[in-house]
């Protein structure tokens, strides 16, 4: 049997592949269409719970199990699906293994606790579930026409992938084994389905329900014992199943699901912790989980620029759309009433006076606005802002009296003489301009494109001795706060030894200020050649700042390690 499940399920995706394939190779290309062949569409997250179950060697009693999956489309039949899901699974069963032996004997854990020798056995085991698997889920109604979104949806999956279990008998009571000698007396649990029920009603009422013993597991894996650290062993799997999904909104739908799922290796028959028939052979079948839950699906993404996953889209959307555009399209009319060159399906003015210009509307043009339409106004074209006349005549007044030169040197000399003489003011049209000079990351040097702009400082400072220039330094924010006021003060420093050891200037009409990073010209979090800056400016009131005082001993570099091009600020 183990044979055949293997078997079928290497043919069914053999075959799942195969068709993949081929349709992959037998697709033209598409990538000359002005549109996908697919919409963009969402992804599904879903939550599930429900009955969970063990099919083996012992009669499954009610348990549940829940998860969670992620599931995306291919196309519009397949799809692959991530689910995980965690179960408790429970047994119990009214037909003992004999007190004489049978398969409580084989079974190391039971033997060793006193089973199976005059102490009659009747299996029973809780299973911690963890699973997780990769699903190809195939759509059986994606050719269904009928509707372009359905409100059904058939389908069945397969996959493969891990899981991890354990499992535990209630073997003591207390601290001692149970006696079942009193369990099942002059009753018949293998011809009588009453007499089945009986005993597993009296079974319930002796068990505590504790599940104190771990069940036995395959040879040369893990001891078996019941030791705390006993861990789950990572097993293979299998997994096949069907569903049928109701779609409630484009955003949420139901499914009703059953999932199958055979572990490989050798705990492939202990899940339900028991694997002998007799204490010579072992079972012929695996334990097979099944699991019917149901499930809450929830659509992800944007449904105004993707549609639903393509399970609930027909593939004929796209087609019926454009259709269904072409046949909403009006029948072009030519006619074109008033001769104005605009056909009346777009004519939004249908009786324009012959002879007049019109737009692409069909509406009388008015080139200036005026109120006066072209073909009857005498000056398509008046200046703005002014009256016009009925005829479209703008009523301009006469300009006053051109400015002299005499006017020009008069306004000039009174702007002037307005300005008071002093020690800070600027006097001169020269320095109407200051230049600002900009630096290295993590320098304070000056740099050979700046020579220019500091002569330019330099000419402003010696053709009017009367002034005193501020020099600001700056940086951008690639560092910390402190730092960066240290950086600021060594570049404002470093402009002005440069004025007063190449120009001679007087330290005395050099006023250094500093910013830091608190002032920048670009907008930016990162590096801005443009914020690493110093600038000039005529002193007002304006004093000398002093080192900043924050705990940096140094800040920046005077020398010239350049990287890039080192004329454009690199």
């Amino acid at each position: 049997m183990t044979r055949k499940i293997q078997f079928l399920f290497v043919l069914f995706f053999s075959l799942s592949l195969s068709t993949v394939m081929l349709a992959q190779d037998d697709n033209p290309d598409f990538s000359n269409l002005k549109y996908s062949a697919q919409p963009k569409h969402m992804w599904e997250v879903g939550l599930h719970a429900g009955h969970f179950m063990v099919i083996g060697d012992v009669l499954p009693r009610p348990s549940w199990g829940a998860g969670l999956h992620v599931r995306r489309a291919i196309d519009y039949a397949w799809s692959i699906r991530l689910d995980g899901q965690y179960g408790i699974a429970l047994g119990l069963e009214p037909r003992n293994a004999g007190a004489a032996g049978g398969h409580a004997t084989a079974n190391k854990v039971l033997k060793k606790m006193g089973y199976g020798n005059g102490n009659a056995w009747y299996p029973n085991y809780k299973m911690e579930y963890l699973g997780l698997s990769l699903q190809g889920v195939w759509s059986l109604n994606t050719f269904n026409f009928k509707q372009q979104i359905k409100k059904y949806n058939w389908y069945v999956l397969g996959g493969a992938g891990i899981n991890s279990y354990k499992t535990f008998y209630d073997a003591q009571n207390g601290s001692t084994a149970y006696d079942f000698s009193t369990i099942g007396a002059n009753l018949d649990p293998n011809d009588s389905r009453p007499d089945r029920r009986t005993i597993a009603s009296d079974l319930r009422s002796l068990l505590d329900g504790d599940y104190e013993t771990r069940a036995e597991v395959a040879r040369g894996r893990r001891s078996g014992n019941g030791e705390p650290n006993d861990r789950g062993q990572i097993n293979p799997t299998a997994t096949a199943g069907f569903g049928l999904a109701y779609r409630i909104s484009n955003r949420i739908n139901l499914a009703l699901e059953h999932q199958a799922t055979v572990t490989f290796g050798n705990e492939g028959d202990l899940l339900d912790g028991y694997r002998w028939r007799t204490t010579e052979d072992l079972t012929q079948f695996r334990d097979v989980v099944n699991y019917t839950n149901l499930r809450l699906n929830i659509n992800l993404g944007d449904k105004d620029k993707k549609s639903e996953p393509l399970w609930w889209v027909s593939p004929m959307d796209l087609l019926a759309e454009d259709l269904a555009a072409v046949k909403a399209r009006p029948e072009l009319d030519l006619t074109d009433t008033d001769g104005d060159g605009i056909i009346d399906m777009l004519d939004q003015e249908k009786d324009t006076p012959a002879g007049c210009p019109v737009d692409t509307r069909g509406i009388v043009l008015d080139s200036d606005g005026d109120g006066v339409t072209d073909c009857k106004d005498k000056e398509p074209h008046s200046p703005p802002g002014y009256k016009v006349d009925g005829d479209g005549v703008a009523s301009v007044p006469a300009p006053p009296d051109p400015m002299t030169e005499a006017d020009v040197n008069k306004i000039v000399d009174a702007k002037m003489a307005s300005i008071p003489r002093g020690g800070t003011t600027v006097v001169n049209k020269a320095d109407w301009f200051l230049p600002m000079i900009h630096y290295d990351l993590n320098k304070y040097s000056i740099k050979n494109t700046e020579y220019g702009k500091l002569h330019n400082v330099a000419t402003v400072l010696q053709k009017n001795p009367d002034i005193r220039v501020v020099v600001s330094g700056y940086t951008d924010k690639t560092a910390g706060n402190c730092y960066n006021d240290v950086l600021s003060y060594n570049r404002a420093q470093a402009a002005i030894d440069y004025l007063t050891s190449k120009y001679g200037i007087s330290r005395s009409r050099l006023i250094l200020n500093w910013g830091g990073e608190n002032t920048t010209l670009v907008p930016t979090e990162g590096r801005s050649l443009m914020n690493r800056r110093v600038e000039f400016s005529v002193a007002t009131s304006q004093s000398d700042m002093g080192r900043p005082d924050c705990g940096v001993g140094s800040a920046g570099s005077g020398g010239t390690n350049y990287s890039g091009n080192k004329e454009a600020g690199y």
